[in-house]
């Protein structure tokens, strides 16, 4: 009844939230209470996949469609807002509690990922838990390399490209295009010292060069760190700092390397970065 006066919102069969609440939640807040809500609803369930990625506050360049849920035994049920996995008991003994909710691991949220996903969003995912430590390089490394059949290359080129230095999905984008060219491999996060006592600190850097790539998210020019105005200053002074000790500073967008990720390539290339002979 308070549903039909538009007091709930129902988030699934069985669980509601007020309306006055709900109408405030973005898209991401409301996929997270859709995903909670039916959690609660499958205690025997653990959260995976991209379902796992998003309560672990892992970067996802597109909300899940459906919630994903994977199971101790074989699954008999269907529900319109569910993904289900079943048969991976192993899988769920190694859950973890995330918000008081049982998700899979991030070692087998990495690897779900990686199986499921487009390799650049698999790559941002892997790269945001080495960041913060959640788990080991060479724990990752070595099981993205053992693995077999479907997805293969995908996994071995998510294993060549992943960087616990990597600090956003477009710098692992970036990563990822340098590794598809077979370029030489940069130094990520290289802190430079300008004459005046500054300290720049690079994307990627390939130092006997004296070449930058800088990777710029437009969200940096839309007022998340400061006023547009002032943002576009302290990027042309930066840059102005770095070409007069001699950088060269290539910039890149999003739509440059998704969309014309060869310019980016030709324009390293012609500063000076070769291709790996293998």
């Amino acid at each position: 009844a308070m549903h039909r006066r538009g007091e709930l919102i129902r988030l699934t069969r069985g669980v509601y939230v007020s309306a006055a609440e709900g109408r405030q939640f973005t898209p991401e807040e409301r996929c997270i209470a859709v995903t909670i809500a039916l959690a609660m609803s499958h205690r025997q369930a653990v959260l995976s996949h991209a379902s796992a990625a998003l309560m672990w506050g892992a970067p996802l360049f597109g909300l899940p469609a459906k919630v994903e849920l994977s199971l101790p035994r074989s699954n008999h049920r269907n529900h319109s807002q569910v993904r289900y996995h079943s048969s991976r008991s192993d899988v769920c003994e190694l859950a973890r509690a995330v918000a008081g909710f049982s998700v899979t691991d991030p070692l087998t949220t990495i690897l779900d990922c990686a199986q499921t996903l487009p390799v650049v969003q698999a790559l941002a995912v892997t790269d945001y838990f080495l960041h913060h430590a959640h788990v080991g390089y060479r724990d990752v490394h070595a099981q993205l390399m053992g693995a077999r059949g479907y997805g293969k290359s995908s996994f071995s080129l998510i294993a060549e490209s992943m960087s616990a230095l990597t600090e956003s999905p477009l710098e692992s984008l970036a990563m990822l295009r340098i590794v598809q060219s077979k370029l030489e491999r940069p130094r990520q996060q290289l802190e430079i010292r300008a004459h005046d006592g500054r300290v720049h600190r690079s994307d990627f850097a390939w130092e006997t060069l004296k070449l930058l790539l800088e990777v710029d998210g437009l969200h940096k020019y839309y007022g998340a760190y400061r006023p547009t105005e002032e943002q576009l200053r302290r990027d042309a002074l930066r840059q102005r700092s770095l070409e007069l000790m001699g950088w060269t500073v290539v910039r890149a967008t999003w739509d440059d390397l998704m969309n014309k990720s060869q310019v980016v390539i030709q324009r390293l290339m012609h500063g000076g970065v070769r291709k790996l002979e293998r």
